[in-house]
């Protein structure tokens, strides 16, 4: 290995200057063709090969490293004023050319490196013609490392290999170089840290990770050449057309501040470094920009920068210095050489990826109040992954990865390679997975399949058991699926790359009619269909360009059905070199439910250092102007601040004044309100258990129709509340205390209510004497009045009825009305007492005597005594039970009937309650029959002692006596 030498000084860099330089030595040696730089100490060491192209004529190009490390003109050279002396000029041309002049460059220059730089000045002519090569090192096309101007894609390109431009290590430096202008292009490669890194006028425009190749692998002793300049290693390829001056090789990846001090950009600045930052700074030279992207939780407000500098240069505020850099500031850069230049330093916090890792293609859906997300796994040569993931969140910023939900080969017989752009739909609750794949060996063809499951995690099984589309089916690839529903259920299929395709599904899912299959191809389209419907315009999408390109960009056309005819709109979505963000496509689009918000989830090259096959996937807003026409979307580094879904839940029924719940959920704080609706009587309310959750119950005062809804965030969704009538409630009447005399007035009262508080109550009275009337209900209180003209003892029932025509009915304890002129009775004699009657012992029956008197007595006025006298006696010898009454309460005659009720003993001690009920069966609305029953209870318990039934035989007699 070559040991590191200090390589020459450069000549001054003002044109005129180097002439003045090139006069004066002239003079003393006569005519140059060879001058030599002058050395300068603070150049990087480790250089290997120099060509500052000062020659003027001649076959050689002259090694300034002191390595002996001389090339070769090819053809006739031409030289031009560089930016440090001469320049070598190059006409460019076609790969036939015979003329097109070029350098080649001697073998060995790589031989054993692990690393190396390659640096030079050019000034391209910005020629349309691509693939023109500024340099390539490497012994043929399938083994070289090479830097184009302009390549396929139109951007700044190099790249790595020892596999053929199929596994090319790749750096895009964003758009192609400018024409007619002096530029330092470098390229670092460190074979231990398996890095590469394009730097353009000493910034960092392009990082490769992972670079599986090493300088030294592109060494072949077989061949006379390292590689050339001006010339590509592909026959097929065009030369060069510009210049280049001050062409170098180092043994070593340089450093980000070597690459400074080699490019001569004294108020450059290199990189931008922070403990803060989440991937490297972004260093936008071209517009004198820093962008620090900074992890989650950063305070920006507080952030201390350091920066790299080309060596004697300084910066102003010093780098270290503790700023707010929540807005835009600027810091001054002094070169060594007096130069100035003001950079704008800014932090973001980047939140994206959304999902960690390498994926692409993103399908992004939303079911009930949860998303999904079903990318590719990307990351592998050729994208030949087999796995898909699935992923969720509640509110864009936090994804679950809910791990592998189908797998290619195990679980899908034709294919084991390329699972490539999924989508997903739901219907009657199966999920259909709609995907691409292929075999890794053999037929490489790829189909489209559909896979099944009852969840949207899956894990998903094979649908058909083969491809949906087999690959031939129609032109093209039958990959990048996408399913849409429409408002009617009707479901539509799109896929292809190179050609665009659109059916209808069968309503299985799994089909379709080949007659109905549509084609329609915008210009531009390239992949990547996507439909989505807003506001009765149906919205086409597509990606253009080669997801390998960073102008991968995104696109649409609008149509009035789903099947067009759709008028092409323009691109909605680009690259933003300035923020490292590039290759933008392949997308999808979700709405937040409930709101107007849209989302453009879609991959894009991973930052940094991504490529084709390094993608992931972010997510940024996408809004629409007045007319419906998709705006610009902006791509950023932050992506999007969390949202919230509500769901209300299902439809939910229930009585008024009852709890209904609400079985609803929301992501972020919820909030619930109501709106009656159809059959609700004015003035109803409805309350919520607790407004502020999503799963609550809601009471409404009337029956009808609600609509409630819940809103959280931006999002609002509503439900149904069918509240059916609820009876209303009548309480226990409530009647006189005591005994009242026939034509007297008596009033009752009933608590009378309604769980529908906004109902309005009635109330009515069957006064049980073949009479019924109104009363008036107020304060909860249903209340009438009526006179009874004749004696009894009256059970009223009291109905209370709703506006809705429910009612409910309750009676009270029984009204006695009593006639002292009624007359009085007398009875004595037994009774078979009936099993249960003695409640002691029901099981026991028998005789049972009793023996009574009861009227009303004169007073000294002359007049009955409101309370009746008299004696009654009862024995149940069979249990033993001998009761004796002690004094009346009421007595009640009406026609054969008698009622009296009154205290006694039992045994001779207690204070027991009874009442008596006998008949009269010789009396003229009698039967023939006499019949005696008498209820006893204990006053102090109120349990019953004795009862036996109304209609039982009295043997003996049974005598009311009419006075």
């Amino acid at each position: 290995m070559h040991s590191r030498t200090t390589p020459p000084r450069r000549l001054p860099r003002s044109p005129r200057l180097a002439l003045a330089a090139v006069a004066a030595l002239s003079l003393v040696a006569g005519p140059l063709v060879t001058p030599a730089h002058a050395a300068g100490a603070a150049d990087p060491a480790g250089l290997l090969l120099r060509y500052t192209f000062d020659e003027t004529g001649g076959t050689v190009v002259h090694d300034a490293s002191g390595h002996g490390n001389d090339g070769g003109y090819e053809r006739t050279p031409a030289f031009g004023q560089g930016v440090e002396g001469g320049s070598f000029k190059m006409a460019g041309g076609s790969s036939s050319s015979t003329t097109a002049p070029y350098v080649k460059i001697p073998n060995g220059v790589l031989k054993g490196r692990s690393g190396v730089t390659v640096a030079t000045y050019v000034k391209w002519n910005a020629s349309t013609t691509v693939n023109q090569w500024l340099y390539g090192l490497g012994p043929d096309s399938t083994r070289y490392l090479f830097t184009s101007p302009y390549n396929g894609s139109k951007i700044l390109y190099s790249a790595m290999t020892t596999g053929g431009w199929q596994a090319e290590s790749k750096l895009s430096g964003g758009p192609a170089l400018p024409g007619g202008a002096w530029k330092h292009v470098a390229v670092t490669v460190d074979g231990d840290s398996r890095t590469a890194v394009m730097y353009l006028d000493g910034t960092a425009v392009a990082r490769a990770t992972d670079v599986p190749v090493k300088p030294s692998d592109l060494y072949d002793a077989t061949k006379d050449y390292t590689g050339y300049i001006g010339k590509s290693l592909y026959s097929a390829d065009p030369y060069f057309a510009g210049e280049v001056d001050d062409f170098r090789i180092y043994d070593h990846a340089l450093s980000a501040t070597e690459v400074l001090q080699v490019s001569g950009n004294t108020a450059a600045v290199g990189a931008a470094t922070l403990p803060e930052l989440k991937v490297p700074a972004i260093v936008d030279g071209t517009n004198g920009r820093i962008v620090l992207p900074v992890r989650e939780g950063t305070d920006l407000t507080r952030l201390a920068p350091a920066f790299t500098l080309v060596p004697g240069a300084s910066i102003s505020p010093a780098s270290g210095t503790v700023r707010d850099l929540s807005e835009p500031v600027t810091y001054t850069v002094t070169g060594s050489d007096g130069a100035r230049r003001t950079w704008t330093v800014e932090a973001r916090v980047m939140k994206s990826p959304v999902i960690p890792g390498l994926y692409a293609d993103p399908n992004i859906t939303v079911f009930g109040d949860t998303f999904y997300m079903y990318p590719t796994t990307d990351g592998f040569a050729g994208w030949s992954g087999t796995q898909f993931h699935a992923f969720s969140s509640k509110d864009l910023v936090h994804w679950t990865d809910h791990g592998v939900v189908l797998d290619l080969g195990p679980d899908v017989s034709w294919a084991d390679n390329s699972a490539w752009a999924p989508t997903i739909a739901e219907r009657n609750g199966t999920y259909y997975f709609y995907f691409s794949g292929g075999m890794a060996t053999g037929n490489t063809g790829k189909h489209l399949g559909v896979a099944v499951s009852d969840s949207p995690t899956g894990p998903f099984r094979d649908a058909l058991g083969k491809p949906l589309v087999a690959a031939g089916t129609y032109s093209g690839q039958m990959i990048d699926s996408d399913v849409f529903v429409d408002d009617d259920g009707r479901a539509y299929l799109y896929w292809g790359n190179g050609n665009s395709y659109q059916v209808p599904l069968n309503d299985d899912m799994v089909s379709f009619d080949p007659a109905k299959v549509r084609t329609y191809k915008p210009s531009g389209y390239n992949e990547g269909s996507f439909v989505f419907k807003r506001g009765g315009i149906y919205y086409f999408m597509w990606s253009e360009n080669d997801t390998r390109d960073e102008n991968y960009q995104v696109a649409y056309a609008t149509g009035a059905s789903p099947l067009g005819p759709w008028t092409k709109q323009g691109v909605i979505l680009q690259k933003d070199p300035s923020l490292g963000i590039k290759g933008t496509g392949h997308h999808s689009i979700v709405r937040v439910p409930g709101t107007d918000d849209w989302y453009i989830a879609y991959h894009r090259f991973a930052v940094p250092g991504g490529d084709g096959t390094h993608r992931e996937t972010t997510i940024d807003r996408m809004e629409f102007d007045e007319n419906g026409l998709i705006k610009k979307v902006v791509p950023t580094l932050e992506s999007v601040g969390p949202v919230s879904v509500a769901n209300a839940g299902p439809d939910a029924k229930g009585s008024e004044g009852s709890a209904i719940r609400l079985a609803g959920s929301a992501s972020g704080a919820a909030k619930w309100s109501y709106e009656p609706g159809e059959g609700v009587d004015s003035g109803a309310t409805c309350s919520f258990s607790d407004p502020g959750a999503a799963e609550t119950a809601v009471t409404c005062g009337d029956d009808g129709t609600y609509t409630v809804t819940l809103t959280s965030g931006r999002s609002r969704d509503t439900a149904k509340v069918t509240v059916a009538n609820a009876a209303p409630e009548a309480g226990d009447v409530v009647t006189p205390a005591g005994p009242v005399e026939a034509g007297t007035r008596v009033t009752l009262s009933a608590p009378a209510g309604d769980r529908g508080a906004n109902d309005e109550l009635t109330c009515t009275v069957d006064w049980k004497d073949g009479t019924t009337s109104s009363g008036a209900v107020a304060g909860g209180t249903c209340t009438a009045r009526h006179t009874y003209a004749k004696p009894g003892v009256r059970e009223p029932a009291v109905t209370v009825a709703d506006d809705d025509g429910a009612t409910a009915t309750a009676t009270g304890r029984p009204v006695v009305v009593y006639d002292r002129d009624a007359g009085f009775v007398t009875g004595g004699g037994w009774i078979d007492s009936p099993s249960g009657a003695y409640r002691a012992n029901p099981a026991l029956t028998g005789m049972a005597t009793f023996g009574f008197v009861a009227k009303y007595a004169k007073n000294a006025a002359g007049k009955d005594d409101a309370v009746p006298i008299g004696n009654t006696s009862f024995s149940f010898q069979a249990g033993r039970l001998s009761f004796q009454s002690t004094a009346y309460d009421w007595l009640v005659v009406s026609g054969g009937e008698v009622r009296y009720r009154g205290i006694g003993t039992v045994g001779g001690a207690g204070r027991y309650g009874f009442e008596v009920v006998a008949r009269d069966g010789d009396t003229r609305d009698g039967d023939g029959v006499d019949r005696f029953a008498v209820r006893i209870w204990d006053e102090r318990t109120g349990d019953v002692i004795y009862q036996n039934g109304a209609g039982d035989e009295a043997h003996g007699s049974v005598v009311v006596h009419a006075t």
